[in-house]
C-alpha cells in the first residue's frame, strides 16, 4: 500500500510538473509566437483544464475583471508550483 502511494504522488508530481512547463511555453508563445497557431493551440488545450477552475472562481467574486494580466494563470501556475513544493511532504 505505501508503494502505491508512493507512486501516485510521484505520478501527480510528474504531472504537475509538466504542466508547469507547458504553461511557461504558453506564457513564452503567446508573447512572440501567432496564437492561433498549432504549437499554441496544443500547450493552450494541455494549460487551460487547469486555469479554468481559477478563472471561475476569480470571475465569481468579480476579482481582478479588470486587470490587464491575466491574473488566473498567474494564480494557477503558483498554486501548482506550492502544490509541488508540498507533495513529497504528504
Amino acid at each position: 500500500m505505501e508503494f502505491v502511494l508512493f507512486l501516485a504522488a510521484k505520478l501527480i508530481a510528474l504531472t504537475l510538473s509538466a504542466v508547469s512547463i507547458c504553461m511557461l511555453v504558453r506564457m513564452i508563445l503567446s508573447i512572440f509566437a501567432d496564437q492561433s497557431g498549432k504549437l499554441y493551440m496544443f500547450f493552450f488545450v494541455v494549460t487551460e483544464p487547469f486555469v479554468i477552475p481559477v478563472r471561475f472562481i476569480l470571475a465569481k467574486f468579480n476579482i481582478l475583471q479588470n486587470s490587464p494580466i491575466d491574473w488566473s494563470f498567474t494564480i494557477t501556475y503558483l498554486l501548482i508550483a506550492i502544490i509541488e513544493m508540498f507533495l513529497p511532504i504528504i
